[in-house]
């Protein structure tokens, strides 16, 4: 990539049209092969087809002229003006028309010293681009699963503050211990997920901070290393094509001689000047992420740790963010030397008079891997450092977040539903290839770690960029987290790592294994899965899987609150429910329920059925 100029500093989020201008270029070559191999057929033929051929790649050229010059989608047109590139081509083209009565003899060369020459360099240019196009594909989903995460505890943060208020309107009613103990449960549960959606909201915000400032920066950067590798191949294809016929026939050398110069003038930098000069917009980075307060509930943005089931909950995740953190810095320490390397033999490369664009090419497709894995790997090491930073800095002193306590490889499933924990992760060791799920590595910021992602990153490319900070945050990790990629259709459930259960209500997986889903996470981390490939059904560690089919339609979980209003003296029940308390009553789907008192707002109906009287929720019936 040219030092002067950097499409990734200079045209924010532009993936795609960057994307497509480097895809024209290089279906353009395929152009470039039918006329070398087209124009050796015709040098049997002698002067006129190969005038005739001149001439009508010359109509092609035209056609083409402005999406290979700015692209499909510029904000300005050029007019007249051509990309470098093309006015070399059209150089080319009218060399062609002068010197074509003296290339009868020069048909073997064209075929196999050009013709093949651009196949080979159009092959690798399309393999490289999928591979970048690939990249892009993977950062764009991981920064949409942020988004979806952000959602998802949104939603459940609501759902918790909504049976707060149910079950403190129906401990109101009952005045009953029980009652008085399950409002004190659902009061823990909605605390809990009030605290996982502000660290999911910092999680969001830093991942959208890399997104745009990191992550598609380097996307565009290695489009433009790989659009002017291919200029540069395609100058020295051109040039051997020159230095063919001059050897062929020496009459024909001065025309030679000014197609060389006009393709010498061709730089690898001027296509892409042109092309930023007609692809500048104005760009507003998205705004941050916000705690939004529940309508009936909290208030503002600070955590709460009224007790010690709050603090045990942000103590475990601590702890697994700090385990993740290690790993993934240990992996960054062995990596990053190796990747500095390729970086500095690329400079080098570069810097040379007479570049080697093939060396160029090979060494761009091995950095591309490379600099792939390595932006996946930070990925959750920013997640399980901005975990860590968001816990410690919102937690007042007062409580102890000391994690030397918490035995990651000893959580065991308990029962209640703000309090199920498992075993820690146990991935095989032919496994450790693959991604750590992320579920559990959200974060919130501190102005200082959000700042350093605000400035375009790069510990390799000599442009403004923020430097590699003490905590890690510009580091390359190993290749041992790359996500799994399925050839299936996203719309396929998936397991994402091996699972061996450990109770007999559980069921074991490994990737590729065929899954249904039964019953859908409910916010314990664990969801009820039919492995098809087994037969077996149990539970198995939400974070292992991904689900993407839509729950099958069930009662629902738990009675939201319903406007109060006249009950009708009977009801009849839509789905069925089992007491849980002396004061429900258990009903089924048919039943004819007569209504005592009508819900006054809790989600809850006091009547009788078959000579018994309780409470039953409002919303199973009609």
């Amino acid at each position: 990539m040219s030092s002067e100029l950097s499409i990734g500093n200079e045209i924010k989020d532009g993936h795609k049209e960057t994307y497509k201008w480097v895809l024209n270029n290089i279906k353009w070559l395929s152009e470039l092969e039918a006329f070398y191999r087209d124009r050796a057929k015709l040098e049997k033929e002698y002067s006129e087809k190969l005038t005739h051929l001149a001439k009508e790649y010359f109509g092609k050229k035209s056609a083409s002229t402005v999406s290979l010059s700015v692209g499909d989608m510029p904000t300005t047109t050029p007019g007249s003006l051509e990309a470098a590139s093309l006015v070399a081509w059209n150089e080319v083209l009218s060399q062609t028309e002068m010197i074509s009565k003296d290339h009868n003899q020069l048909s073997q060369e064209f075929e196999f010293q050009v013709a093949d020459q651009i196949v080979a360099l159009s092959k690798k240019c399309e393999l490289l681009l999928t591979s970048i196009n690939g990249f892009n594909t993977e950062l764009t989903e991981k920064r949409d699963k942020a988004y979806s995460n952000l959602d998802k505890a949104k939603k459940t943060y609501d759902e918790k503050c909504v049976q707060m208020e149910s079950a403190r309107a129906k401990q109101t009613k009952t005045s009953s211990d029980k009652a008085r103990r399950k409002a004190d449960e659902r009061e823990h549960e909605m605390n809990i997920a009030k605290n996982h959606y502000l660290i999911t909201i910092s999680q969001a915000n830093r991942i959208k901070d890399k997104y745009y400032f990191q992550d598609v920066p380097e996307v565009l950067d290695l489009l433009q290393d790989l659009h002017e590798s291919r200029t540069r191949v395609m100058n020295s294809i051109w040039i051997s094509a020159g230095a063919v016929e001059r050897e062929m026939n020496k009459r024909i050398d001065s025309r030679l001689t000014t197609v060389d110069s006009v393709v010498s003038q061709n730089k690898a930098n001027l296509d892409t000047t042109m092309f930023v000069k007609h692809n500048l917009k104005e760009w507003k980075e998205p705004p941050d992420f916000q705690y939004v307060p529940s309508s009936v509930w909290h208030d503002d943005e600070h955590f709460v740790v009224p007790s010690n089931i709050e603090l045990q909950d942000l103590k475990v995740r601590l702890a697994k963010a700090q385990q993740l953190y290690d790993q993934m810095n240990s992996f960054s320490q062995s990596e990053i030397s190796g990747l500095s390397s390729l970086n500095k033999q690329k400079k080098e490369i570069k810097a040379q008079e007479n570049v080697d664009a093939q060396s160029l090419l090979a060494l761009l497709t091995k950095y591309t891997n490379v600099v792939s894995s390595y932006t996946s790997h930070e990925t959750f090491k920013v997640e399980a450092e901005v975990e860590i930073e968001s816990i410690q800095n919102n937690v007042a002193e007062e409580h102890d977040l000391n994690t030397e306590d918490i035995d990651l490889s000893n959580l065991r499933k308990k029962s209640g539903v703000f309090n199920r924990f498992k075993k820690s992760l146990t991935i095989s060791s032919d496994k450790k290839s693959t991604h750590q799920d992320g579920g559990d590595a959200v974060s919130v910021l501190s102005s200082e770690s959000k700042a350093k992602h605000h400035n375009r990153f790069s510990l390799f490319k000599g442009r403004d960029r923020a430097q590699s900070s003490a905590s890690g945050a510009s580091e390359v990790t190993s290749s041992n987290m790359n996500s799994i990629q399925d050839s299936s259709e996203h719309n396929k459930n998936r397991v994402l790592f091996q699972y061996q259960k450990q109770d007999n209500d559980e069921v074991s997986v490994s990737p590729g294994n065929a899954i249904s889903l039964l019953t859908a996470d409910s916010g314990s981390g664990w969801t009820r899965i039919k492995n098809d490939s087994t037969g077996e059904a149990g539970l198995v560690p939400t974070s292992y899987i991904e689900i993407n089919e839509k729950p099958r339609s069930s009662a629902p979980r738990a009675p939201p609150p319903r406007k109060s209003g006249n009950a009708a003296r009977t009801v009849k029940a839509l789905f069925d429910y089992e007491a849980q308390g002396d004061d429900e009553i258990s009903i089924r789907q048919g039943d004819l329920i007569s209504v005592l008192k009508a819900d006054d707002g809790s989600g809850w109906t006091y009547g009788e059925l078959n000579g018994q009287k309780g409470l039953f929720p409002t919303n199973y019936c009609q």
